[in-house]
């Protein structure tokens, strides 16, 4: 008897490239930073919206004095 016809193609050839790849985590991309700068933000964003709350609460206006 006979058997049928593989109608499959024949496997792609092996990869001559390597790729590696960076570890996983904060440090990647064009620029990386370390994890401490990320902090640094933080805090000068949370600084920076208190003190203009603040501002708008109007804790930054003195009375002048009398004359």
């Amino acid at each position: 008897m006979q058997q049928p016809a593989s109608s499959s193609p024949p496997p792609a050839p092996t990869a001559t490239e390597e790729v590696s790849r960076p570890d996983p985590g904060l440090a990647r991309g064009k620029w990386e930073a370390p994890s401490w700068a990320f902090w640094v933000a933080l805090a000068v964003v949370v600084a920076g919206v208190g003190l203009y709350v603040a501002y708008r609460m109007g804790m930054f206006r003195f009375k002048k004095a009398p004359p």
